[in-house]
């Protein structure tokens, strides 16, 4: 069992592949570890980003976000705001996003909860 309770998954659509590995770069500089450090005190446990590879002429990324609790997923809005929004700006993306509590889950005995 892990301690994530709610869960934020977004899809990013880019126009080119050119927008989605800008976007990649300057995502990965807004997380730099001073600001990782801020999410994980405000209660983010991972975020994970997947370069979507299945589809066709698309270019598309998948961004997980694991929260220990309501709290956290508001507290780390603000974190948002300041650190990720103003990184992505300006960058044309469709984006579809989904929220969710956890229901159900098994983790498998290999695998390593950093937040354990």
């Amino acid at each position: 069992m892990t301690n994530t309770t709610m869960i934020n998954y977004s899809t990013r659509d880019f126009a080119t592949k050119e927008q989605l590995e800008l976007y990649l770069l300057r995502q990965e500089k807004a997380f730099s570890p001073e600001v990782i450090k801020l999410f994980t005190d405000a209660g983010m446990l991972r975020r994970a980003v997947t370069q979507i590879w299945n589809k066709e002429q698309s270019y598309r990324v998948g961004i997980v976000f694991e929260y220990r609790d309501q709290e956290a997923y508001i507290a780390c809005q603000a974190l948002l705001k300041t650190h990720y929004l103003p990184a992505v700006e300006g960058l044309t993306t469709k984006v579809v996003g989904s929220r969710g509590v956890i229901v159900h889950e098994f983790v498998a005995d290999d695998f390593i909860d950093q937040a354990t």
